[in-house]
This record gives C-alpha cells, structure tokens and sequence, in this order.
C-alpha cells in the first residue's frame, strides 16, 4: 500500500510548514534567552551607578534626567 502522490506532497510540505515553523520558534527562545541576559546586565550597570549617586548624594537622591540636575540630596549638596 502506498499513498497517492498528492498526499504525499501534502504530507511533505506540512511536515516542511512544522519544521520551519519550529526552527524559528527555536531562534525567538533564543533571541528572549539574549534579550534577558542584556537586561539582567544592564540592570546590574544601573544598580552600581545608582548606589555609586547614592554614596555620593545620599540615599534619597533625585536626578533630573534631562538636565542633570540634582533635584533633592539628602546631604544638603547644592544643584550644580
């Protein structure tokens, strides 16, 4: 017994359609697997400069991102 040639090819690009379709489900868990890592670092840049400010202009430390300016600092430091 074998199947018509018409299933087969059906058959065929279906399994093609799956494979395609798994490979690129592959390379988005891997790109997301990536993109959590950049932000896991990036996260730890932001922490180290933010206790860095911290250190510098105390704990409640408020900066206007655009200006640079420095909005409150618990230790009484002038805005500069």
């Amino acid at each position: 017994m074998k199947l018509s040639k018409k299933k087969l090819e059906q058959l065929k690009e279906a399994v093609k359609k799956r494979d395609e379709a798994t490979m690129q489900l592959g390379n988005l868990e891997l790109q997301k697997v990536q993109l959590v890592s950049k932000v896991y670092n990036i996260s730890s840049e932001y922490e180290e400069i933010k206790r860095g400010l911290q250190e510098k202009y105390g704990d409640d430390v408020q900066i206007d991102l655009q200006s640079g300016d420095i909005i409150e600092a618990s230790n009484n430091l002038k805005k500069s």
